[in-house]
């Protein structure tokens, strides 16, 4: 856990040169993210514990919570046209007849 609240006080430090507006924009805290993401596995190897466990899991949604609970990224998912959900719903579905004769096939071929 100490080791664990260092890598927060780096991150804080690393996110207060930031301004509030861009903690949202991925480029812009996508470094300060690695070195947290960094810091803690290599916290976790000196207190000789495995990476992630529940201490990390822990500062990680307080992380979260406190910087990026504002974050809406709603915007930058589209839904896919109607063509390519048509086919990914269809094609396994069309396949399925084709695989069970092959699987019978197959099984009735005798070596």
């Amino acid at each position: 856990m100490f080791y664990g609240d260092y890598c927060w006080a780096v991150f804080s430090d690393n996110m207060s040169t930031i301004d509030e507006q861009n903690w949202c924009v991925m480029e812009v805290v996508l470094r300060s993210y690695s070195d947290l993401t960094e810091c803690m596995d290599a916290a976790s190897g000196i207190a000789g514990c495995f990476y992630p466990n529940h201490v990390v899991e822990h500062l990680f949604m307080g992380i979260h919570q406190q910087y990026f609970s504002s974050c809406n990224n709603e915007e930058d998912l589209s839904d896919a046209p109607p063509g390519v959900v048509l086919v990914a719903t269809l094609l396994p579905i069309a396949l399925i007849p084709f695989i069970v004769y092959i699987v019978v096939w197959k099984s009735s071929l005798k070596y």
